[in-house]
């Protein structure tokens, strides 16, 4: 009797002891890692609009969520060593907010396959992260912040009639910004536009950027690039100096001085953002969602 006795002591501890272990390990916080590519009003509102909603759906820091967040600060070799940091500490998702993050977490994760969202990415396809835009066959999808050129446009023409020559500042390290080069020239024939370029590798590089433009176009635009978008300060500054405008694409940028922006709702991509992760958590085993677009866009006009 008191070897069974025992006997029952003993296997009662080694089950409790189990269901104690395999509630604590379905208790395990959710690991999010968070790469952004720069720090700038449109990828800042990308990310908060991402965690307010993960909050929303139930996931709170401290509880059920562990949430890692870094900023390449625009350095392409930072991306990548930060993106390998997150692959190496077995995130469940990683969360990439801009073109330059998303191919570093891309990279960063061929191997072991840790699902990558990203978000505010212009063109996914011209960036090599997904090569179906509806069936994403590998471990990446998200959401593009990509809008149509012609209405943007279509403001700048009815607010400038006479604008001939649009100068645009682009990073031609971005895949993401090359790309909307080509769109945006093809576009501007139907409206009777020029697109004339200057390149910025770095934010230090825009400023003498958009001074080169000078005499040379009638308005600068800068669209999703993130570059510019993060020195657009410089960008305005320049254009003051020549008496022309600054149009952008980011509606969050409006503020600092632009005549006119036309854009996506940076917030509501985050949130879109945070709905997909969620989905993929809660279905580890299905097939990625579609690449998703912009639900709402903005639009903002400096009156006189």
């Amino acid at each position: 009797m008191y070897f069974l006795k025992n006997l029952t002591q003993t296997l009662t501890f080694i089950l409790l002891s189990f269901f104690i272990s395999f509630s604590s390990t379905l208790a395990a916080p959710v690991k999010i890692s968070i790469l952004q590519t720069i720090e700038h009003p449109a990828l800042n509102a990308t990310r908060e609009g991402f965690v307010k909603e993960l909050n929303r759906l139930g996931y709170e820091e401290s509880t059920n969520l562990t949430l890692d967040y870094q900023s390449a600060q625009g350095n392409t070799a930072l991306a990548a060593q930060i993106a390998q940091k997150f692959a190496s500490n077995q995130a469940d998702v990683i969360v990439a907010i801009g073109t330059t993050a998303a191919q570093a977490a891309m990279n960063a994760t061929k191997d072991n396959k840790i699902p990558v969202i990203f978000s505010s990415v212009t063109d996914p396809l011209t960036a090599k992260l997904v090569e179906n835009l509806k069936v994403p066959e590998g471990h990446v999808t998200g959401v593009s912040n990509f809008v149509s050129v012609e209405p943007q446009f279509k403001l700048f023409k009815k607010l400038r009639p006479n604008l001939k020559t649009l100068g645009v500042i682009y990073n031609p390290g971005e895949a993401n910004s090359v790309s909307l080069i080509k769109t945006m020239e093809k576009a501007a024939k139907e409206f009777n536009l020029k697109i004339e370029t200057a390149t910025a590798a770095k934010t230090s590089d825009v400023l003498a950027a958009s001074r080169s433009l000078c005499g040379k176009v009638d308005a600068i635009f800068i669209n999703n690039d993130n570059t510019a978008l993060a020195a657009f300060k410089s960008v305005v500054k320049a254009t003051q100096e020549c008496g022309i405008p600054a149009f952008v694409s980011d509606v969050d940028l409006f503020d600092q001085g632009a005549l006119a922006a036309l854009g996506p709702d940076q917030t509501d991509l985050g949130r879109q953002t945070a709905r997909m992760v969620d989905l993929v958590l809660k279905n580890p085993k299905a097939p990625l969602p579609p690449v998703q677009f912009p639900e709402k866009t903005k639009e903002f006009v400096r009156t006189p």
